[in-house]
């Protein structure tokens, strides 16, 4: 598909924009804003009416992305950060400065696990997804360990309002010449519903200002089967998901090939619920799941061995070229439960329940050969022997909650809830047998006022916990010695507290949604140079160090313009945050100051059954500063991009439809990284997306 094609596409409807007045249209009124959905509370709530600051991405908002990155989806969400550490088509979210491994990934209220140290891939095609929630904040209480930067729960599709509704559709993207299709097919016959779905993406080699990225490419299958039931009082649903990724790191140096051939995450999930039980208990949920992530990391490299003691210049003995491969299988048991129960007038208590096991097992081995410098007759390679490690971890996770909903009057609402965690850990293998336990019990308190017309206040207090990964306390990372990473048995969790006051002002035309925070982590772990004898020169380890803060001010606003169906928009992040250690506090923690978009929407609705829109708009974000390995101070500047997205749909008939969207994102080619954490983004792109529902 041509690049001109695309362009002819975006001038057509920049074009449309422009001489809108030409055409005769229906203008499109405002619609009332009726309560939206959330899972903040495990339960349903209006935007007004959380304790919590949250965003919600709809299914229109998914698709207009053009995209087959739901990291890209959030990209523009308050407080979130996109971070891809050298590998486009694995991209993570950081929530508040907090990296993924602080943040808790659901897939239908169900955990993603992770324990590299990285955190949780959005292993989910987007076509599967009927909406984002994003809550802000720790989530320890109601969604367990993990949660101190925020909670993503995807909402995936379900049945479709007749017995049979097939869509297909396809998507490209010219910075990477990446092409995908996907196809499904859902329907409701009586009680039943029901959907089937399979996609399938490939995106090459990155282009940007600065060159192509190679190697930087990925592809990504997947295939689901959903089907459920819903009667006067039950409810269940059985679900079967698999998802396979492979992608290309890209570090920069050639001599360094890194390789990630699989990322697969096959999943069976369950989920019941029995609603209006008594007078007593509204609602009984259970839901239970098996998952297995399969993990497959190859690199290898050639480094110079040193004489020692050093001389100068350094004087190189040989050449070390090594091959690693890792295999890594991890599987989890997951059992939730809950029973919200009306036991006094205007209270709501939530009860319930979490276990969950992940049982990792992972292979790990090295070949090669030592080279004699220099190379050449008498001295010739000689092949090292091959090394191999076998580890095996599991940590078990048992949790109880309780909530209370309190509507002390009409207008004011306290909401306050508890967690006991037990948490036990196992492991075998090459860092020896070693189990350990860990219990805590961590709390959250909310206040909402709803006493002014059109607005609503929220204030919370929530405590956060993350118990250590198995690769942080048992097994460690050690792709090579120059970025090995030794695991640290002695780790403490992490703990926080994060205090929040925010407010949403929406009176169907203006919308203002604001908050302020400030978080506390202590026994933040992080990386450290390993100063232990058996360390490799300039290896790292896991620790605890001190403190981390963050602070900072969200806020979403629009305002419509109904005469011009017109709807002027903001998001903004302004946020510090700061590391202290025992010999050192520093700022340089990888967080701009300012970060966000702004931009106008335009809609059309016209009498043929067509609708439109265009959204053009700025993405900046302020300079970036982290400390390397050595303590100095590394700088991405500030950046600024515009943007042009744009479509329409045509109704055929009540049954069949047409939707197109196409974007033009960094319209003026500048070369710039969204932050330190991601590679230099793409340059100019197209990007087209087209479905057909019949």
């Amino acid at each position: 598909m041509s690049k001109g094609f695309v362009s002819g596409l975006m001038t057509g409807i920049c074009y449309l924009a422009l001489q809108s007045g030409a055409y005769s249209q229906e203008q499109k009124e405002p619609e009332e804003l009726g309560p939206i959905v959330v899972t903040a509370a495990r339960g349903e709530q209006s935007l007004d009416e959380v304790t919590r600051s949250v965003a919600v991405v709809d299914s229109e908002q998914i698709e207009r992305a053009s995209t087959n990155s739901v990291a890209e989806i959030l990209r523009d969400v308050p407080g979130v950060k996109i971070i891809d550490s050298g590998v486009p088509g694995m991209q993570r979210i950081s929530i508040r400065g907090e990296s993924s491994i602080r943040n808790v990934v659901l897939i239908d209220g169900q955990e993603i696990s992770d324990h590299t140290s990285y955190g949780p891939l959005f292993l989910i095609a987007p076509e599967d997804i009927e909406r984002i929630e994003v809550v802000k904040g720790p989530g320890s209480v109601l969604h367990g360990s993990k949660a101190i930067g925020g909670v993503v729960n995807i909402i995936t599709k379900k049945g479709a309002d007749r017995p049979l509704e097939v869509e297909v559709g396809t998507k490209f993207n010219s910075s990477t010449n990446g092409i995908s299709g996907f196809a499904s097919a859902a329907g409701t016959i009586d009680k039943w519903d029901y959907r089937v779905s399979l996609s399938r993406a490939y995106d090459g080699d990155r282009e940007t200002p600065a060159g192509t990225l190679d190697p930087s490419a990925s592809s990504e299958q997947s295939a689901t089967a959903y089907i459920g039931y819903r009667g006067d009082q039950h409810s269940f649903s059985l679900k079967a998901e698999r998802y396979e990724l492979e992608a290309d790191v890209y570090t920069g140096d050639p001599d360094f090939p890194f390789d990630l051939p699989k990322r697969d995450r096959s999943k069976l999930s369950i989920f019941y619920d029995f609603e209006d039980v008594n007078e007593y208990i509204s609602k009984i949920h259970l839901d239970g799941f098996f998952q297995q992530i399969d993990r497959v990391a190859e690199n290898g490299y050639t480094i110079p061995e040193i004489a020692f003691p050093p001389t100068n210049p350094p004087t190189i003995t040989k050449m070390k070229q090594r091959d690693n491969h890792i295999e890594s299988e991890l599987q989890t048991l997951g059992l939730n439960g809950q029973v919200d129960l009306a036991l006094f007038n205007n209270v709501v208590t939530l009860v319930g329940f979490q276990a969950v096991q992940d049982r990792l097992d992972r292979q790990s081995s090295q070949t090669g050969m030592d080279i004699p410098f220099p190379p050449g007759p008498p001295n010739f390679p000689t092949p090292i022997t091959p090394t191999s490690t076998d580890d095996e971890g599991k940590v078990t996770t048992l949790s109880a909650f309780v909530q209370n909903e309190w509507d002390v009057t009409d207008d004011l609402t306290l909401t306050s809830g508890s967690r006991y965690y037990f948490v036990k850990t196992e492991n075998k293998g090459s860092a020896g047998d070693r189990d350990e336990t860990d219990q805590a019990v961590v709390g959250a308190v909310g206040l909402n006022y709803t006493g002014f017309d059109d607005f609503a206040l929220r204030a919370s207090v929530a405590q956060g916990y993350v118990y250590p990964t198995l690769i942080q306390t048992m097994i460690g990372t050690n792709f090579s010695p120059a970025g090995m990473v030794f695991s640290n048995p002695d780790l403490e969790a992490e703990t926080s507290v994060t205090a929040e006051l925010g407010g949403r002002y929406d009176d169907g035309q203006l919308m203002l949604d604001a908050a302020v925070f400030y978080t506390q982590a202590k026994d933040y772990i992080t990386t450290v140079s390993c100063d232990n004898v058996a360390c490799p020169i300039g290896s790292l380890m896991y620790d605890n160090i001190n403190e981390a803060r963050t602070w900072g001010f969200e806020l979403s606003a629009f305002y419509r313009i109904s005469d011009w169906s017109l709807t002027p928009y903001a998001n903004l992040t302004l946020m510090r945050r700061q590391f202290e250690e025992a010999d050192l506090t520093t700022f340089h923690t990888n967080t701009p100051l300012v970060s966000g978009s702004v931009g106008v929407k335009k809609d059309w609705s016209f009498s043929n059954g067509v609708e439109a829109h265009a959204d053009m708009y700025a993405r900046f974000a302020s300079k970036h500063t982290d400390l390397d390995r050595s303590n100095e101070v590394v700088t991405e500047d500030a950046f600024a991009t515009l943007n042009l997205t744009g479509g329409f749909s045509y109704d055929f008939d009540d049954e069949r439809k047409l939707k197109v969207n196409a974007a033009v994102e960094n319209i003026f080619d500048l070369e710039y990284k969204p932050s330190l954490d991601e590679l230099t983004a793409p340059g100019r792109t197209f990007k087209l997306s087209a479905s057909v529902i019949f």
